[in-house]
C-alpha cells in the first residue's frame, strides 16, 4: 500500500536536510537533491530525467550527451550515499525518509514505524517528527500495484494445481484467489500539535526586547548591534525554518531570518509599565509567484489581536509587501501592558493559516515612535549629540560607496562620508501620524579631481515619497553652492500610506541619483 503524506511535511523533511550540513562541501550535491524535490512538489516528477537534471542543477551545457558524460549518475550516488548516511546518523529519528531508489532520480518520501503506517504527527520539540525505526527501510523499489499479485499467484500456484480438478469448488476457488483487487492509497493526514514554550518567565523583559519566530538557535547578533533572541513565549503553531539559500528582499540584515512560526498562535509577553512601539516582521515564503504553493494576493489572510483589540481583521502578508519573498515590517504604537503586566498578541488564522517572522519591542514616547535615522554607510554612525544614525537599511537597489572626502561646511562630517548611488529607493516602516522627513546630500564626486567631470548639469534627479515628487531636476552641487559641500532638504506632515510606510524613490535623470543620510521624525 502506498502512503501519501502531506507535501508540507515533504518539504519541511527537505528543509531539514539541505540546513542539516550535509551539503556545506558539496554545494552541487545539495543544488542536484534541491532540484529533483522541488520538481516533485510541483507535479513534475516524470519530469526528471537525466538531461534535465544536467542542465538545470549541474550547468552542463545544452549539447548534453549522458552517453558521454556520467555527471548525473555519478551525482545521483553519491546523494544516495550521503541521504544513508543522514539517516543512519543525525536522521535516524526522523519520521520521514527521503529515498532516491537505483535506477531513478524522482525522490521518494517514506514513512514506516514497526511495520505499519500510523498518522503523521509533528514532533514536541518543533524540529521533525516523532522517533521511529526506519532501518527497515533501506531500499525501495517502485512496483506497478499489480506487482503484489503476481507475488501471491505464485505463492498459490500449487495449491491451485491440486484443486482444479475439484469441479466447481476448485474453480470458485481459484476465480476468487485471483480476483482483482483496487489498487488503494492511504492519505496520511497531518494532525498538528501546538507547541508550546516551557522557558522560564522573567519579569518583565528588557527594554529593548527583539526575538525571531520559530527559531531555536543561538542569539544572533545583526549588524547594528541589536541581539535576536529564540523565539519564546509562544502556544501553538509550529516551527518552519527557511531554507538558508532563500534571498528575502529589504531585510535589515541580509541573514535575520532564520524561521517562521505558522498556524494558529499566540504570544504572552511580560513587558515593563509605560509607553512601546511593537514592530512585527512577515515575510511570505509560501504563496506568489516562484513559490512553492502558487497563488497570489488573497492567499493567506489572518487577523492580528493586540491586547484583545483587533488591530488587523484580514491581514495580507503578501499584498502589504507588495510582492513574495519581500519583508514587510508593520509598526504600531502606543502599545502598553495590560492588567497582567503582559503583551497578548493573537494570530488568527483566515484563509490560511497565520504566520509571523520576528517581533520587536522598544520604549517610546507617547504618541511618537522613535526618529528613523540612517546612513548610507555599512556601520552605525554616533553623532555629537549622541544620536545614533543605523546602518544602512529599508533599501532596494542602488550601490553603496564610502567617501574620505572632507565635507567643508557640516557639523556632524561623518554622516557624509558614505553614499548609496544609482536607482534606487527605500521603504521606511512608520506608525500612523505625521513626520518631518531631512534627506543629507553633498556632492562628492563630480567636481573633483577623481571623476574629472564638472559639478554642475553631471549629476540630476527626481525624488519621490509614496508617488509624490518632493524634488524634480535636481542637482545637488548647484543647491549646495559647489561639490564638497553638504545640503539637507526638509519636507514636513508626510504621512505613511495604507501599508504603513514611507517609501522614497530615487530616480535618475541624468547619470545616478545619491543620497548620504535619511532622517524621519514623528512630528504630529
Amino acid at each position: 500500500m502506498d502512503v501519501i503524506i502531506p507535501s508540507q511535511v515533504e518539504r519541511t523533511e527537505m528543509d531539514l536536510l539541505l540546513q542539516s550540513g550535509i551539503f556545506d562541501k558539496a554545494p552541487r550535491l545539495g543544488r542536484f537533491f534541491r532540484y529533483i524535490c522541488e520538481r516533485y512538489f510541483e507535479g513534475q516528477a516524470d519530469q526528471i530525467k537525466e538531461y534535465s537534471i544536467a542542465l538545470e542543477a549541474l550547468d552542463r551545457p545544452a549539447e548534453f550527451d549522458p552517453k558521454k558524460d556520467s555527471i548525473v549518475r555519478v551525482e545521483a550516488h553519491r546523494l544516495r550515499k550521503r541521504l544513508d548516511e543522514y539517516y543512519r546518523g543525525p536522521g535516524a529519528g526522523h519520521r520521514i525518509r527521503i529515498v532516491i531508489p537505483n535506477g531513478q532520480y524522482r525522490p521518494h518520501f517514506i514513512v514506516k514505524e514497526a511495520g505499519e503506517v500510523r498518522p503523521l504527527r509533528v514532533g514536541d520539540d518543533g524540529r521533525g517528527f516523532s522517533p521511529v525505526d526506519l532501518e527497515a527501510v533501506s531500499r525501495v523499489q517502485e512496483l506497478p500495484p499489480s506487482a503484489g499479485r503476481r507475488g501471491k499467484f505464485r505463492a498459490l500456484w500449487p495449491l491451485a494445481l491440486l484443486v482444479v480438478g475439484a469441479g466447481v469448488l476448485g474453480t470458485v476457488l481459484v476465480q476468487h484467489t485471483f480476483q482483482k483487487k483496487p489498487f488503494q492509497k492511504k492519505l496520511i493526514p497531518v494532525q498538528p500539535v501546538d507547541e508550546v514554550w516551557s522557558g522560564a518567565i522573567p519579569d518583565p523583559v528588557p527594554a529593548e526586547f527583539r526575538m525571531l519566530a520559530g527559531y531555536h538557535g543561538a542569539p544572533f547578533v545583526d549588524r547594528q548591534g541589536h541581539t535576536w533572541g529564540p523565539d519564546a513565549y509562544y502556544k501553538g503553531g509550529r516551527s518552519t525554518p527557511i531554507p538558508a539559500d532563500r534571498f528575502i528582499e529589504g531585510q535589515p540584515d541580509p541573514h535575520l531570518l532564520k524561521a517562521q512560526r505558522t498556524g494558529q498562535f499566540r504570544y504572552d509577553i511580560p513587558i515593563g509599565q509605560g509607553t512601546h512601539e511593537l514592530h512585527l516582521y512577515f515575510a511570505e515564503i509560501e504563496f506568489g509567484r516562484g513559490n512553492p504553493a502558487g497563488g497570489g494576493e488573497g492567499s493567506r489572510t489572518f487577523q492580528i489581536v493586540v491586547n484583545g483589540v483587533s488591530r488587523f481583521a484580514q491581514f495580507d502578508p503578501l499584498a502589504e509587501a507588495g510582492a513574495p519573498n519581500r519583508l514587510h515590517e508593520t509598526v504600531l504604537k502606543d502599545i502598553v501592558p495590560a492588567e497582567d503586566g503582559k503583551l497578548h498578541l493573537n494570530f488568527v488564522s483566515g484563509g490560511r493559516v497565520a504566520l509571523l517572522n520576528a517581533i520587536e519591542i522598544v520604549p517610546s514616547t507617547p504618541g511618537k515612535i522613535h526618529p528613523v535615522r540612517i546612513v548610507t554607510q555599512a556601520n552605525p554612525v554616533t553623532d555629537s549629540d549622541g544620536r545614533v544614525w543605523a546602518a544602512d537599511e529599508y533599501f532596494s537597489g542602488g550601490t553603496p560607496v564610502f567617501r574620505r572626502n572632507v565635507v567643508a561646511n557640516p557639523l556632524e562630517k561623518a554622516i557624509y562620508q558614505g553614499e548609496r548611488y544609482g536607482n534606487f529607493s527605500y521603504v521606511i516602516p512608520l506608525a500612523a501620524g505625521k513626520y518631518r522627513l531631512t534627506l543629507h546630500f553633498a556632492e562628492t564626486w563630480f567636481g573633483t579631481p577623481e571623476s574629472r567631470l564638472p559639478a554642475l548639469d553631471s549629476r540630476v534627479f527626481d525624488v519621490y515619497a509614496n508617488g509624490v515628487a518632493l524634488l524634480r531636476n535636481y542637482q545637488i552641487a548647484k543647491d549646495a553652492g559647489g561639490p564638497n559641500r553638504s545640503i539637507e532638504k526638509v519636507f514636513e506632515k508626510l504621512e505613511p500610506n495604507a501599508q504603513g510606510v514611507l517609501r522614497l524613490e530615487f530616480i535618475p535623470v541624468r547619470n545616478y541619483a545619491e543620497v548620504n543620510a535619511i532622517e524621519v521624525v514623528e512630528t504630529e
